[in-house]
């Protein structure tokens, strides 16, 4: 009997001395509140009770939301959204492309299909899936121009190229970045024939959430960082 009794005791110290550190502030025994270290909590038992022995031994800091990087508003042009036939022309390649645009601007698979092939790097031949928010500001730029029961005509001087196909260009020419977002398929270069280059400018600094370089024979956009320049 002697002997149960101290294994009993020895039994409880050794559990006591198992409670880490920071439980030793809490009281086993709370006589104003009726609870203690070991007294039981319902609400603490319905999370569970690996939740509830968490709680004794850590203290979670608050953490605000994390937001998601995400594209700039677009900036209301006041003109309706309609569908409309965008009839690009790939000035590189002389090929052709119509475009059925519904108002949402998104693009079926069929058509998202043929304007990356549209959009490709002719000189090697490859194909980039382009980035839909810059497509989408592309589109939308040029419904601002269009006019019911006509086609909006554009000519497209560049999607989407190689690393090799920009180190060529960026020989030939001081306006072609080193790490130019057109090799991630996220710019593209395009002019409209029956629009000033400033007005065209214009709307697209006002419609475009990333980049917009104005040129003299064509507008730059891409789905970058928000910046206006011209060259």
């Amino acid at each position: 009997m002697h002997s149960a009794v101290t294994l009993s005791r020895r039994s409880v110290v050794s559990g006591l001395l198992c409670i880490p550190v920071g439980a030793s502030a809490a009281p086993l025994v709370d006589l104003e509140k009726g609870g203690g270290l070991f007294s039981y909590n319902p609400v603490s038992a319905e999370q569970g009770s690996e939740s509830s022995m968490m709680q004794l031994y850590t203290q979670q800091a608050s953490a605000g939301p994390v937001e998601s990087e995400k594209p700039g508003p677009r900036i209301v042009t006041g003109r309706p959204s309609l569908p409309f036939v965008a009839r690009l022309h790939n000035t590189n390649t002389g090929e052709r492309l119509f475009l059925d645009v519904p108002a949402s601007l998104d693009l079926g698979w069929i058509q998202r299909r043929r304007l990356n092939h549209f959009m490709r790097d002719w000189r090697e031949d490859q194909v980039k899936v382009m980035d839909p928010s810059v497509v989408q500001d592309f589109l939308e730029i040029c419904r601002a121009f269009a006019t019911p029961g006509n086609p909006t005509d554009v000519k497209v001087n560049s999607g989407y190229r190689s690393q090799r196909t920009n180190e060529l260009l960026r020989q030939r020419s001081r306006n072609v970045a080193i790490n130019s977002l057109h090799m991630e398929g996220r710019a593209i270069d395009f002019a409209l024939p029956k629009v000033s280059q400033r007005q065209l400018g214009a709307t697209a600094n006002a419609i475009c959430r990333g980049g917009v370089g104005t040129y003299s024979t064509f507008v730059h956009i891409d789905s970058g960082r928000t910046r206006h320049w011209s060259a």
